[in-house]
């Protein structure tokens, strides 16, 4: 089989289908895409909200808390006790086929009635971690998403395997972390940048096995550097002492040092370790893994994001995985799932999905929602095994002949995931904002939905300037503080103008000699961001040897781009 070049039924632009692709389609029996990766990602994450949140009531045991559902959707929810329980029956929102309708707008019709949980979480695994969303196995955590296996954790996202840790993104046994982006195996790490099992380490960039180093780059394995300069134990601690970030001034001035230093490095064409034939970005210990971003453990598959354990033969797969194969544009599946298609939330020990929404421990469902061990299903109604096979066939031939198209007149055929114009969500809230911002006008343009966020009429009661300098002047009053935040709305970033500091955040910056944040928690989570690389990669060549590679360093970036070889050669 050869390769086919496609226009992308979105954004219009030429995309390649390998053969490769084809094989895993035919062992699928699904149709080639007709939108190009990166547009099929973006629609997958256009159904993705992590982190914008609600206060909602349950619409079962009316139990205040906070929910991902904008109360505009006007969907049914249920905390997680309630929806989890044995007290509803999905099957009583079951409704027959309509061959004279688009079946996604039947399926969507179906989310509207059928309850949801107000957060996504195994909340039996959480123990005093109500405020967080996306998580398992966590205690004493808060504002933690997309995160499993943690204790005492407060802000972050993507943080695995890690305690007592305060506004990392992407770490990964972690412990007193603070402020870091794509760290692992690391102790007492802060504003630190893809290192790995580093102890005392502070603004420091691809560090390796480094102990006691500040604004350092590139080094392996080395103790008492500051700058990259090697110091004796007695000098570095002298000089440490006075520079360690207690003060927002100090923080900013080592900031502004270690970068000026980091740019004077080269860097590697991709982030990760221990990856065999793989391609993409921030991968660890993948095996032909192409086109991935953001993952651990992936094998033999291909434009998967967000994957945070054993994931194998799949295509277009974004959050979770653990254990699971042969899922097709999925979004948020795993846990031994396996032949699972075009469907969100599928997760523990199913198989055999299409077009379902909300399932757990199911198999042979199409087009459900909000179903818990059950088999043969369509719209959430009982079949027998012929019933369901033989409706089955009807329902695909009848979309397509009858797809639905949105308002910008693309079509959504067999094949296809779920519609973004269906999202109960606004494009600002979900995650496709984070890797792929627009503005509204642009959104809209586009044919993304878009939502007005709640306004922020908060009742300052301290400015973030009259916060003081170090945190030993700091009392514990301050948790009854209303605190402004420095960007103050300014920053286009979805600011939420004020913040408030909990006991177990002060407790922290107290033991680790650190001063309060002057920015609001979304404001710290998008300057994060900023400094991670984005989901689209460029052909460029090495900076050092001939090699040419795909990468997640534009052209335009005045970094210095290193092939595998060559900065191992001089790296390590």
């Amino acid at each position: 089989m050869k390769s086919e070049t496609k226009n992308c039924q979105n954004c219009k632009s030429a995309f390649v289908i390998e053969p490769d692709d084809f094989a895993f389609y035919e062992k699928m029996k699904v149709p080639a895409p007709t939108f190009c990766s990166e547009c099929r990602l973006i629609r997958r994450l256009a159904w993705r909200n992590e982190k914008t949140f609600y206060r909602r009531n349950c619409d079962k045991c009316k139990k205040p808390g906070i929910s991902v559902f904008s109360p505009e959707t006007k969907l049914t929810v249920y905390c997680s006790p309630c929806w989890w329980s044995d007290s509803w029956e999905g099957l009583d929102y079951g409704a027959d086929f309509d061959p004279a309708r688009p079946f996604l707008l039947q399926v969507r019709e179906l989310l509207q009635k059928v309850p949801m949980p107000t957060l996504f979480g195994l909340y039996t695994t959480l123990e005093n971690s109500d405020y967080t969303n996306m998580v398992s196995y966590l205690k004493n955590c808060y504002m933690v998403t997309y995160s499993d296996f943690g204790e005492n954790l407060t802000y972050g996202s993507f943080v695995n395997h890690s305690k007592d840790s305060v506004d990392n993104l992407m770490l990964e046994h972690g412990e007193l972390c603070y402020e870091n982006i794509n760290c692992s195996k690391s102790f007492q790490t802060l504003f630190s940048v893809d290192c790995e099992s580093c102890t005392d380490v502070y603004f420091s960039k691809n560090c390796v096995g480094c102990n006691d180093c500040f604004g350092c780059a590139n080094l392996r394995k080395k103790k008492y550097h500051i700058f990259n300069k090697p110091y004796s134990k007695e000098e570095y601690e002298k000089i440490i002492k006075d520079m360690y970030p207690s003060t927002p001034e100090k923080i900013e001035n080592a900031k502004a040092k270690a970068q000026a230093i980091w740019a004077q490095f080269p860097q590697k064409y991709m982030h990760g370790w221990r990856n065999v034939g793989s391609t993409g970005d921030y991968l660890n210990d993948t095996k032909n893994a192409k086109d991935c971003f953001i993952g651990f453990g992936i094998e033999d598959s291909r434009f998967c994001s967000l994957v945070t354990a054993k994931l194998t033969d799949t295509y277009d797969f974004t959050n979770f995985g653990l254990n699971s194969s042969l899922l097709y544009e999925v979004l948020q599946g795993g846990n031994q799932v396996t032949r699972a298609l075009f469907s969100w939330w599928a997760i523990t020990s199913s198989s055999e999905l299409e077009y379902c929404m909300f399932t757990d421990n199911v198999h042979n469902l199409f087009g459900c929602v909000g179903l818990k061990k059950k088999e043969y299903c369509i719209l959430n109604r009982q079949y027998s095994k012929e019933e369901y096979f033989d409706l089955r066939k009807k329902i695909i031939g009848q979309m397509n002949e009858i797809p639905y198209v949105d308002a910008k007149g693309r079509a959504y055929k067999y094949g296809e995931f779920f519609p973004s114009e269906l999202s109960p969500f606004g494009y600002n809230e979900t995650t496709a904002q984070e890797f792929f911002p627009l503005t509204q006008e642009e959104a809209k343009n586009q044919g993304y939905n878009w939502r007005k966020l709640e306004d922020k009429d908060y009742n300052i009661s301290k400015k973030h300037s009259d916060l003081p300098a170090e945190i030993k002047d700091v009392d514990d009053s301050i948790i009854n503080e209303t605190i402004s935040c420095a960007h103050e709305g300014r920053c286009g970033d979805p600011c939420t103008t004020a913040f408030k500091i909990i006991p177990q955040e002060l407790q922290f910056y107290k033991k680790m000699n650190l001063p309060l944040p002057r920015l609001c928690l979304n404001c710290r989570h998008y300057d994060r961001l900023k400094q991670r690389n984005p989901l689209k990669l460029w052909h460029r060549k090495c900076a050092k040897c001939p090699n040419e590679f795909e990468t997640t360093y534009a052209p335009d970036r005045k970094e210095i781009i290193y092939c595998e070889t060559c900065y191992q050669q001089e790296v390590g």
